[in-house]
């Protein structure tokens, strides 16, 4: 019979009996004055005596948070732990004062299942009592709950085909456009359903439209540069692996030195602006010579002059000195014969690399 009191109270808590001691609309200056309202609620139901243990935990926990600051997750937990305590203490004065036998609580107890049970759409066994039927009640929820959320997703699934085809059908303005939108809808449905079904359909779409996307903003940001750069400023390719390579021949330095020639301003900060339109990219200034001179020499010239235009794009573009990467390659990746004076101009050249 205890168990029966115990799912009782449970019951009747569940239902609303918790509502009977909500707290005041407004909080005190006191974060704790709600409660200190339901412990001392729950003294005058005799909650000290009736249910020694829950008292005296939630009686500690509420000297404990005297004079400490509590979050408001404590506080809340603080309030839930009293309205608890208070229901239990009513419920079981009520039992103790109105002096009922046990056998008519049992019949009560009974008759609240049967009531949830009717509210819920199920029908209890009559022969049942007691904790028995609470839990055939509980577990029949359950089974209850489950299906309702199965029919619910179900809907859910079915809506959006619907959806989908009514969009067809509204967009559509003739007859033959009618038809083929609706075709368009139902394969888009049947295609849908079959990647849900692998679990990759919004996650692959997603990623192959980002490409896409990426692809063409950046063919538009090449695009752009060429036109800025224009026919005499210089080239620019694409890597296979994305890297953007602006080739710069038109960038003059005095003959065996790292120093820029005169008028080149413009140059540098066009290249200073096309660095800026790649937000956290990688760049790299790249230095190149004909093959005039030792190998060495080439090779320390051209990093030095690869080291003065990075230094130049920092500067204009507010970056810390040494944020762009530097490198001298000499005479050793040529893009022209250096048989040739032209060819030898085309090669003395720095390039800048961008890898977004």
């Amino acid at each position: 019979m205890i168990a029966s009191l115990r799912w009782i109270a449970a019951l009747l808590l569940v239902v609303g009996l918790a509502g009977l001691c909500s707290a005041q609309d407004t909080e005190d200056a006191d974060p704790l004055a709600t409660v200190n309202m339901y412990r001392e609620r729950a003294r005058k139901l005799g909650a000290k005596g009736t249910l020694p243990s829950a008292w005296s935990k939630f009686d500690k926990r509420v000297k404990d948070a005297r004079g400490m600051t509590r979050t408001d997750e404590e506080i809340e937990a603080l309030e839930t732990e009293g309205r608890a305590l208070v229901a239990r203490a009513a419920f079981l004065k009520d039992v103790k004062d109105s002096r009922e036998p046990l056998e008519d609580l049992l019949g009560r107890y009974d008759q609240s299942l049967r009531e949830v049970a009717t509210a819920m759409g199920l029908k209890l066994d009559p022969v049942l009592t007691g904790d028995e039927a609470a839990e055939r009640l509980v577990s029949e929820l359950g089974r209850t709950r489950l299906t309702r959320q199965v029919a619910s997703d179900s809907l859910r699934v079915e809506n959006r085909r619907l959806s989908a085809l009514a969009e067809g059908h509204v967009a559509a303005q003739d007859s033959i456009i009618t038809q083929l939108r609706v075709e368009l809808s139902a394969v888009q449905t049947k295609l849908w359903e079959t990647e849900l079904r692998a679990g990759v359909a919004e996650a692959d779409r997603s990623a192959a439209e980002s490409a896409l996307t990426a692809r063409q903003e950046r063919e538009a940001q090449v695009k752009k540069i060429k036109t800025d750069l224009g026919a005499d400023g210089g080239d620019v390719l694409v890597k296979a692996d994305g890297a953007i390579v602006i080739q710069v021949p038109g960038l003059n330095f005095k003959v065996g030195e790292a120093h820029l020639a005169g008028g080149q301003g413009a140059l540098m900060d066009l290249l200073a602006d096309i660095v800026g339109r790649f937000p956290g990219a990688s760049v790299r200034v790249e230095g190149h010579t004909d093959d005039t001179g030792s190998r060495a020499s080439n090779l320390t010239l051209s990093k030095r002059r690869a080291a003065t235009v990075a230094g130049g794009i920092e500067r204009r573009q507010g970056l810390a000195e040494g944020t762009l990467e530097v490198v001298g390659y000499g005479p050793d990746r040529p893009v022209a014969p250096n048989s040739t004076e032209a060819g030898r101009k085309a090669n003395r050249r720095i390039d800048v690399v961008i890898i977004p």
